[in-house]
């Protein structure tokens, strides 16, 4: 399990790496989510060992609950990250 504190660090890392221009801020986080989404099944997909896509999809689960708990914050931070860009 990943802790909050690698969470805050991989939430930054990605928020950093989005790269949609979404307009409606109502619908940003949606976006981020799937984009989030979308990075891991990628790397699940990208690996034929059983071992290493039951880690990934661990890893996916833990993130999406972590960054649903923190919409708001989440939100926050790509709407401030938007802002400097």
């Amino acid at each position: 399990m990943i802790i909050n504190k690698e969470m805050k660090e991989l939430a930054r890392e990605l928020i950093s790496k989005f790269p949609e221009k979404v307009r409606n801020s109502k619908d940003i986080f949606k976006v981020f989510i799937t984009y989030v989404y979308s990075i891991i099944e990628d790397k699940i997909n990208s690996t034929k060992q059983v071992s290493v896509k039951n880690k990934y999809i661990k890893i996916r689960k833990s993130v999406l609950q972590y960054f649903i708990a923190n919409e708001k914050a989440i939100t926050s931070e790509i709407l401030k990250n938007k802002s400097t860009q």
